[in-house]
């Protein structure tokens, strides 16, 4: 592989690193950090998607997620539904009800 290919697909790999999935792309995000877990969050109607962008140790989804529904209150203001997670420990998603 040439050198200027292997160098144009680590750029494209890091800057892929915090971009929103196919449902989520053109809606702006909002970084939060809950108990130095960080997230960039997106809002779609009543669904919610996290990004944790953060580094941690052999996390879980189910040890992620007390911090990502904290970051979902802080940064939409909507309550996420239990049972409605989905995902894995970096990208999930989440219903919500709002007030």
């Amino acid at each position: 592989m040439h050198l200027k290919t292997l160098a144009a697909l680590m750029v494209l790999s890091l800057t892929a690193c915090n971009t929103a999935s196919p449902g989520f792309m053109g809606i702006e995000a909002e970084t939060v950090t809950i108990e130095g877990s960080t997230f960039d969050v997106r809002r779609k109607d009543d669904v919610v998607e996290l990004l944790r962008t953060s580094r941690e140790f052999a996390p879980t989804l189910q040890s992620v997620v007390p911090q990502a529904a904290q970051a979902v209150i802080e940064v939409t203001g909507c309550t996420p539904r239990a049972g409605t997670w989905s995902g894995e420990q970096t990208l999930m998603r989440v219903r919500v009800d709002c007030p």
